[in-house]
């Protein structure tokens, strides 16, 4: 079976999509595991993953716009029994792909309506009626999709009201981690892994550690 996934955002090595979702099917016999990014930084093969780059285009519109058709006009070339897509801005390219007579599968990373609605560049004027449209068509994309894999059990529940959705959660993979630490021994802190943003409650667990621990330091490692 041959499986292609679709991103037209996310690093390559995306810990969810490279190594959960697609190296770990690599490694099983009768798949085809390919992955289609648009990071500049060419072609490759790694831990079985064909990994397929159409280029990095700067801007966000000319992402939404011309990466997205390239993403396409590749998804077509590789010609997989099914596509597993994985930013919002790939929904209308998967209902072309449907209409070929592909199975489409959409990976709901984030809860897309909500994330708009506290998005601080836009304006709150402008942030209500996009995630209503958002949302509008986000419902219309998937209900029309063969199923959707969710980051969270809430987010799962949202599609389960009308379509097929099974959640995913971006745990640690057990291998990673060591007990060779006696608790004792370790330090008397808190560490985040992730996107270093607003948005992810960061200032919320800062304040919250005044309630737990005043000596405990909170260390953060990740993109802003």
């Amino acid at each position: 079976m041959k499986i292609t996934h679709l991103s037209s955002a996310h690093p390559r090595y995306d810990t969810r999509i490279f190594i959960k979702e697609c190296a770990s099917l690599a490694n099983l016999e009768n798949y085809d595991i390919s992955l289609v990014v648009a990071d500049g930084l060419g072609d490759e093969v790694k831990n079985g993953v064909e990994i397929f780059d159409i280029g990095k285009i700067e801007g966000r519109l000319n992402r939404i716009v011309k990466t997205t058709k390239s993403v396409f006009d590749k998804a077509l070339e590789l010609n997989s029994d099914i596509y597993h897509l994985h930013d919002p801005e790939l929904m209308p390219i998967g209902l072309k792909l449907k209409k070929l007579g592909k199975k489409v599968i959409f990976d709901a990373h984030e809860d897309l309506p909500m994330q708009v609605l506290a998005k601080p560049y836009l304006s709150k004027w402008v942030k209500k009626p996009l995630s209503w449209m958002i949302a509008k068509y986000e419902r219309y994309a998937c209900s029309r999709f063969d199923y959707v894999v969710a980051a969270t059990p809430y987010i799962r529940e949202k599609f389960l009201q009308f379509t097929k959705s099974v959640d995913v959660n971006n745990y640690p993979i057990i291998q990673e981690l060591t007990n060779d630490v006696p608790w004792e021994t370790r330090k008397n802190q808190v560490c985040y892994v992730g996107v270093i943003a607003k948005i992810r409650g960061n200032l919320e667990n800062v304040q919250a550690l005044e309630y737990v621990n005043p000596h405990r330091s909170f260390k953060l490692a990740g993109m802003t």
